[in-house]
């Protein structure tokens, strides 16, 4: 599935699998406080890191190594990081997405004022939403 995007998929072969997600999402936030173009950038390294190197994004050392690698202000990034800033932010998004769309599972896709998508479903569903919105 995420092939065609450049991410070779493959399983977790490490005995310390991510008990959370929070730190990824922080570090995506801070890097969207700085441009729309470094949030798209380590959004990507995030994936490719978690699905195809099996990097622990829980663990901040090996997260913080991957963000080293982007193309985006590091001080910036460590200074909005460690100061809790980006943490509100997700869970205001959280929160925001809890009491708005009612979502309670990941993934959970709306579409317009139509009832949500939720959970892993078939690409099949998507291509109907898209047809009924006029999109496909």
């Amino acid at each position: 599935m995420v092939k065609p995007d450049g991410i070779n998929w493959k399983m977790w072969e490490r005995d310390d699998y991510p008990n959370w997600s929070l730190p990824a999402l922080e570090a995506a936030k801070c890097a969207a406080f700085q441009s729309p173009e470094a949030a798209d950038d380590l959004h990507f390294r995030l994936f490719r890191g978690f699905f195809e190197e099996g990097i622990n994004l829980a663990q901040p050392e090996e997260l913080l190594a991957l963000v080293r690698q982007a193309p985006l202000d590091f001080d910036r990034f460590l200074a909005d990081f460690t100061s809790g800033r980006a943490r509100q932010a997700v869970l205001d998004d959280y929160n925001s997405a809890v009491t708005t769309y009612m979502v309670s599972a990941s993934p959970t896709v709306v579409f317009n004022d139509e009832s949500p998508i939720v959970g892993a479903v078939p690409i099949g569903e998507y291509e109907k939403m898209l047809e009924k919105l006029g999109v496909a």
